[in-house]
């Protein structure tokens, strides 16, 4: 069966109500017809405002689509065109984003986050390009395994939200066994799936579906009161899309986890987190902008905790303030100017924030914040 395709005017885009996922055009006049791929020619994609297109099969006219030039820039075009290829790029461009800002977590317990998150980038998007790979050549994989070797590198997105738990000294080296053997449990079922059931995907319900979801929601939570909010979401979503086959309630609405959006989402949240990371706040030097430079970094859970603390402090030591996650405040509820307390109160605050701190972060990171007008000594 041949297939000849009349280009009728300039084509650009495709827009169709039909979901059509793949065809391949060329230039020839005839190629062998597809029933499940259609792809865009990036050599027919001239600027047109319109086009139109036939498709003949065997002398019969079998359809007319009408072609428009469409709004959406050039990058969508990528992912509809190529999504492995666009995939390809996103992690890449993240992964080389992490490399080229290691320094905003070298001395910090950051470091171990940050370890697990390129470990997991690089994890899915490798998987996504073996998978296509094989896919497109002649290997003979059942989907079984693709599905299970797809699962495992999507489960490792959860280690990076399981080691910040964990990223306090001095227990946060040995912390990392614990996000491994959590990792290691959720594969489990899969690999002894596989092997007993010959390369049969299982349908993972029950407990465990239910610990993935928690465990997403649980790392969109912990980031949501912080400035870096909207790459948490957009992680989460990623997780959801990639795990959508394995999640309750997801399971309901799509057919098949969406690989290739979440990760891409999973990426795109990865490029956003550290462009506000690079950024400045507006805020003097204080104890306030060391506040909220910890609670942005590590969480709404360490960062309660870590207030919790301080207040504790303060309410044995009779200073008058309390730590909010907005910042210091007096006893009135007041945003607390530290400077007008008294230099034997100021001096006893930084010192417990440095001795709090200093399991998280190091005292140049503190220095940093500080400025030069307090000896943390």
């Amino acid at each position: 069966m041949q297939l000849r395709v009349e280009q009728t005017q300039p084509l650009f885009f495709f827009q169709h109500s039909q979901p059509i996922a793949h065809v391949w055009l060329t230039q020839t006049d005839r190629i062998p017809l597809s029933l499940n791929r259609l792809d865009l020619s990036s050599s027919l994609l001239p600027f047109g405002d319109a086009a139109q297109i036939r498709i003949v099969v065997e002398g019969r006219l079998c359809g007319s689509y009408h072609l428009c030039r469409s709004a959406m820039p050039i990058f969508a075009v990528l992912i509809i065109a190529s999504p492995t290829l666009w995939v390809f790029l996103l992690t890449v461009t993240a992964c080389g984003l992490l490399l080229r800002h290691r320094a905003l977590v070298t001395s910090t317990t950051l470091s171990g986050p940050w370890r697990w998150m390129l470990g997991s980038l690089s994890a899915i998007g490798g998987t996504q390009l073996v998978v296509a790979f094989t896919a497109s050549g002649s290997m003979d994989i059942s989907t079984g395994w693709t599905d299970a070797v797809t699962f495992a590198a999507a489960a490792t997105s959860f280690c990076p939200v399981i080691s910040l738990l964990g990223a306090k000294r001095p227990q946060d080296r040995g912390w990392h066994f614990v996000v491994l053997s959590l990792w290691a449990i959720l594969v489990l079922p899969v690999a002894e799936s596989l092997v007993l059931r010959h390369g049969q995907m299982p349908d993972l319900q029950g407990a465990r579906s239910w610990f993935m979801l928690i465990l997403i929601a649980l790392g969109v939570v912990n980031s949501l009161p912080t400035r870096f909010w909207f790459a948490a979401v957009l992680f989460g979503s990623g997780q959801v899309m990639m795990l959508a086959a394995s999640l309750p309630l997801a399971r309901d609405y799509v057919e098949s986890s969406q690989t290739a959006i979440g990760v891409s989402c999973c990426a795109l949240a990865c490029i956003v987190a550290l462009q506000l990371a690079c950024r400045r706040r507006k805020m003097p030097a204080s104890l306030n902008l060391v506040w909220h430079d910890f609670r942005d970094s590590f969480g709404m859970l360490w960062g309660l905790r870590v207030a919790e603390q301080i207040n504790f402090a303060a309410r044995s030591s009779g200073w008058p303030l309390t730590l909010r996650w907005q910042g210091f405040v007096d006893e009135q509820g007041k945003p607390l100017d530290l400077d007008l307390l008294p230099e034997e109160t100021r001096k006893s605050l930084d010192q417990a924030i440095q001795n709090l701190l200093r399991r998280f972060v190091s005292p140049e990171w503190i220095a940093a914040r500080m400025g030069n007008g307090i000896d943390l000594q």
